[in-house]
């Protein structure tokens, strides 16, 4: 299943587009976090002096303003780089404060540009707040809050934008009920919004929901991607050309629910040669996915061998065998689950090998998930910026 991968690229598509920010050029690492372990440390003066806001936020751009406006994006951005820099170089308390310093300075402008960098000094504490030697959960949540409360009730598509990420930033520091509900609220706030780019982050929503329901709610998770089929394929005036990717994910991961959940693929097996035959990926998976399926009755030893032939430099590189594999150790008959597990295993090989034959398999089913232990020197760039993305365990 596309989902490694496809989580981290969702997220930062939220954030790469949502956000735009300069410093998501500079910066060459990316970091994954996890909701760390709450250390008490007090957010000073943030919270307390920016009201929730309770009247749509217009972006101005009078003659009389704009002087003074530029001047305050232009020392901002000054700040910013500061900050940044403090932050690489693991001074994080100074960074925290004159990030706050810099909400202090944008939090009553009207200016999309000094919005935008108001913005990226919440989405820099919230993040600060998940790693040593600053951990705070709840400090990390503040943070989002900031933003969700400003914009939350805002008209302009842009500052919405900002919204939904940090409402999908937030949402991985609690606990998998209370995301599907934070995902339910934002598609339903959004859905009928004729914004493309806001259309797109309810798709992004919609696959998300979906893969948290896998391995516990299949058919709900696959109507959630037939839901995305169906609206695309209704979509009248569509452009043409590549397809968006969430459609891409809905028909791919469906083939592999079906099989799953004792489904017929035809549907969904037409759809990606329709949509996905010019994808590199689409032959070697489909045909994967169908060796697997006629495992479950034959032994497919000539297809398999032949699939070698034909793809033998196709590593999976963006697939994740985890559904399937928790689907066969729930085989019961232990003779049909051998013979699924055969040619799994074989197909693990080439994404954890590359095919070698003479090495045994890096993957082991995973007993419980463990919180990682993650040190923050680790992740400091060499530039001035830095990429927050702190994500479950990519499922």
């Amino acid at each position: 299943m596309l989902k490694n991968l496809i989580i981290v690229l969702i997220i930062v598509i939220l954030l790469a587009i949502g956000l735009n920010f300069n410093i998501f050029t500079s910066s060459k690492e990316r970091v994954f976090q996890k909701t760390p372990i709450t250390i008490k440390v007090p957010l000073k003066n943030i919270e307390k002096k920016i009201n929730n806001s309770s009247k749509v936020i217009p972006v101005i751009h009078e003659n009389n303003s704009s002087n003074n406006e530029n001047n305050l994006s232009i020392e901002i951005e000054k700040l910013l780089k500061k900050a940044h820099i403090l932050f690489r170089d693991s001074k994080d308390a100074q960074a925290i404060e004159l990030y706050k310093q810099i909400i202090q300075k944008t939090k009553n402008s009207q200016n999309l540009k000094v919005l935008e960098q108001f913005t990226e000094a919440c989405m820099q504490i919230a993040f600060l707040y998940q790693i040593y030697p600053s951990l705070d959960k709840e400090m990390a949540i503040e943070a989002y809050n900031i933003i969700i409360n400003k914009f939350q009730k805002s008209k302009n598509s842009k500052l919405l934008e900002y919204y939904i990420t940090a409402k999908v930033q937030q949402s991985y520091l609690f606990d998998k009920d209370e995301r599907d509900y934070i995902y339910d609220e934002l598609i339903k706030k959004f859905e009928n919004n004729k914004d493309k780019k806001l259309q797109k982050r309810v798709e992004e929503l919609l696959i998300n929901k979906s893969f948290e329901l896998m391995g516990k709610e299949d058919e709900e998770a696959m109507e959630i991607l037939d839901k995305l089929i169906n609206k695309y394929e209704k979509q009248e005036g569509r452009e043409k050309g590549k397809l968006p990717e969430a459609i891409e994910l809905a028909i791919l991961n469906n083939i592999e629910l079906s099989i799953i959940t004792s489904n017929d693929d035809e549907k969904y097996v037409d759809l990606a040669n329709k949509y996905l035959s010019d994808s590199p990926d689409t032959k070697p998976l489909l045909e994967m996915l169908d060796i697997i399926k006629n495992s479950q009755y034959l032994e497919q030893d000539d297809a398999l061998k032949t699939w070698k032939e034909e793809h033998k430099e196709y590593y999976f590189d963006n697939w994740s065998f985890q559904e399937m594999r928790r689907w066969m150790n729930k085989i019961e008959d232990k003779e049909t689950q051998e013979r699924v597990k055969k040619y799994l295993n074989a197909f693990e090989n080439y994404k954890y090998n590359r095919g070698e034959k003479d090495k045994n398999l890096i993957y082991k089913e995973p007993i419980e998930y463990k919180e990682p232990i993650i040190d923050p020197i680790e992740y400091r760039t060499n530039g001035e910026g830095v990429l927050y993305i702190p994500v479950e365990d990519l499922y």
